[in-house]
């Protein structure tokens, strides 16, 4: 890791490398916030929200988060677990007497818990012919499942009595000044929102506006402030029995080298383990990787299909080392 690296070092770094790196992966847009000691100590753009009004990226664009958005509802759902409103271990059936799989009885035995840490044994979300079905046994095998986070999201919203945007709002975005971060389309959005791009830099289609929330993957947010979010993870991953402290504990192996905990992924890392997770859809590619023992973080958002080809890269210009999330998934 590059913890003795100086900051305006790391920004120099960034500065040369990543400009060449986006153009040979045809990369268009990019942000990236380093956080050190907690805080954000370097952000950066590259490129072009929008190719053809020539509106560049700036810590203040909005990008389509996809998966990014899990860990915050795993966030707002413990949170309400050290509240007492939900029991993490409660099956959810006795919550809404809905199967989430009709007429299986193992529909009856899934739990908050093995929806965030993906043991419930359901079929992940795949375009809009998805069709939710169970793999294996709840609790018996490891499988990233979109459909269990909106299962789960509607257990929240009968007990609660709110919709996702409002639990989010209340339990995270406001409490952490994420101002631009919704589930839900924002009118202030325009002439923010990022375009995505295909491999040869074509523009995606926009999608339509959401106008309910999704847990598993309608967050709209910036770099800014889902980088507000790790950093409070960070600080507070050390505080016994914080809501980061309950999540940051390892749940199920999943491959070597990684494990998952409630909403966010673990990796064996040099020093210490870092927790991390990504972000994809139609174009949008992200990567974050946080480490609570040296409290650093990086967060990388960018609006091309190719970027993943080079966000190994910058991670290391940023902070350094090798990660086995990055040849897992």
């Amino acid at each position: 890791m590059l913890i003795d690296v100086p900051t305006e070092n790391i920004s120099r770094i960034l500065d040369e490398a990543v400009p060449p790196l986006m153009e040979k992966d045809n990369v268009v847009g990019m942000s990236i916030i380093v956080i050190r000691g907690g805080n954000i100590a370097i952000t950066k753009s590259f490129g072009y929200a929008d190719t053809k009004s020539h509106r560049k990226v700036d810590k203040r664009t909005v990008f389509r988060a996809a998966s990014l958005g899990k860990p915050i509802f795993a966030y707002i759902v413990v949170s309400l677990s050290q509240q007492g409103k939900i029991d993490l271990d409660m099956p959810l059936y006795s919550y809404l007497q809905e199967e989430v799989v009709k007429s299986d009885p193992r529909s009856r035995t899934i739990t908050a818990r093995m929806v965030l840490d993906h043991t419930t044994g359901l079929t992940n979300l795949d375009g809009n012919k998805s069709t939710v079905r169970f793999l294996f046994d709840p609790g018996t095998d490891f499988k990233y499942s979109g459909h269990g986070y909106l299962y789960l999201q509607r257990v929240i919203e009968k007990i609660t009595g709110k919709h996702l945007n409002q639990l989010a709002n209340e339990i995270v975005f406001q409490p952490l000044k994420m101002a631009g971060s919704s589930y839900v389309w924002q009118d202030k959005y325009i002439g923010r929102i990022s375009n995505s791009y295909d491999k040869s830099g074509e523009a995606f289609r926009p999608d339509k506006k959401p106008v309910t929330g999704y847990s598993a993957w309608s967050l709209f947010t910036t770099v800014k402030d889902y980088a507000s979010f790790v950093s409070h993870m960070i600080k507070t991953a050390s505080i016994s029995g914080s809501v980061a402290e309950t999540m940051l504990k390892a749940q199920v192996d999943v491959a070597r080298g990684v494990k998952w905990s409630l909403g966010w992924g673990l990796q064996d890392t040099i020093p210490n383990y870092s927790f991390w997770h990504w972000g994809s859809m139609a174009g949008f590619r992200h990567y974050v990787v946080g480490y609570p023992e040296e409290k650093m973080a990086v967060i990388v958002m960018t609006n091309s299909k190719d970027a993943f080809k080079m966000v190994d890269d910058v991670m290391v210009k940023a902070v350094g080392g090798s990660y086995p999330s990055y040849d897992w998934f």
